[in-house]
């Protein structure tokens, strides 16, 4: 028995590999600025500040003695929620851009141009749409973790054998929210994505579109669930592999000029200048790690975008937006040039490579 969600990633390797191939600088750096924000890379950190005094002040040791207490404490307080607030925002800014690059994504797949301006501006409704959706679905989700909680503090349910027995259950509800919300999640970037994009459709009414497909042929899409995952572990591991070998070796360079820094002035012990430069130094690395790891996962996301296309057109030939794709070698003769304008005239590929 034949399977469309594994009889797809034929086809899915071969479109991804006329898409990279041959190298051309441009395309790559496109692709990897949207990895960067449909590919899942973060750098999660913290601070932990201490040492303050009984009354909220810090006494900072100098030459022996201290400094006056001047209520850092405070202070130290209002700098982190400021800093909260400043990533909670960076997070929401970041997140609606991300949901409007699925669409110019898919686009640019679909095209074979892989542009970013002008796909932006066209599908900023759309991803407006997506952006709703997706923080709606943490919002349940958060909710119905909360409401057992809230019940149970509202209840008096204070720290016994009896709260310890409500986390059991509390935990498997967690866990089965979890697993929910990225099904439903995963679902919506892989295939309603396209469809509204095919039908031009909003995210609910892509839904409602979908859904009988989905039904009739749950199998293809449960197949096509544990593929996808299994896939991604081993991207994963493949991408955390590559990504710490080219760590290493950019930080060859801001080591030396780090050391360098650092015995210069040795003599005279560091100082701010040279904490600025380290900081700074930093902050380079980590960003220069970033775009490395973005560069590196870009074909990855390449290839799993058109995966799930392949298999949705295959399920439902109205939703079929790579039909011009499945050739011999996934390649057509409307794919942009090496140097072309990515933000060009768009070129009309649609009839071309087709079977």
């Amino acid at each position: 028995m034949s399977w469309i969600a594994t009889d797809a990633l034929t086809p899915t390797r071969d479109a991804t590999r006329s898409l990279l191939l041959p190298f051309d600088r441009g395309r790559w750096l496109r692709l990897a600025f949207l990895a960067l924000f449909v590919g899942g890379i973060g750098a999660p950190g913290g601070a932990n500040f201490g040492g303050g005094t009984p009354d909220g002040g810090v006494n900072v040791p100098v030459d022996g003695g201290t400094l006056p207490d001047v209520g850092g404490g405070d202070a130290l307080l209002g700098v982190a929620l400021a800093l909260v607030a400043l990533a909670v925002l960076v997070g929401i800014a970041w997140s609606l851009v991300g949901a409007v690059m699925e669409f110019v994504l898919v686009t640019g797949l679909v095209d074979r141009e892989i542009r970013v301006r002008r796909p932006f501006r066209t599908h900023l409704g759309r991803g407006l749409r997506l952006f709703a959706f997706r923080i709606a679905v943490v919002i349940v989700g958060v909710a119905l973790v909360a409401l057992p909680v809230v019940a149970a503090v509202l209840g008096g349910v204070g720290v016994s054998p009896a709260f310890l027995l409500l986390l059991v259950p509390l935990l498997a509800l967690v866990a089965l929210v979890a697993l929910v919300g990225w099904l439903l999640t995963r679902l919506t970037t892989d295939f309603v994505v396209p469809t509204m994009l095919a039908t031009d459709r909003g995210v609910l009414g892509a839904w409602r579109r979908l859904l009988p497909t989905m039904r009739d042929r749950w199998q293809e899409f449960a197949l096509y669930v544990i593929v996808r995952f299994l896939l991604g572990i081993a991207a994963g591991i493949g991408v955390s592999l590559v990504v710490a070998v080219l760590a290493l070796v950019v930080a060859l360079p801001f080591l030396a000029v780090g050391a360098g820094v650092f015995l210069a002035t040795a003599t005279g012990g560091p100082g701010l200048a040279f904490w600025v430069l380290l900081g700074a130094l930093v902050v380079l690395y980590v960003l220069a790690v970033v775009a490395v790891t973005a560069v590196v996962q870009a074909p990855v996301v390449v290839f799993f975008r058109y995966y799930a296309l392949f298999v949705l057109g295959a399920v439902d030939a109205d939703l079929d937006l790579v039909t011009h794709l499945r050739g011999d070698d996934g390649s057509d003769d409307g794919s942009a040039a090496a140097g072309d304008d990515p933000d060009g005239p768009p070129t009309d590929t649609s009839n071309e490579g087709a079977r």
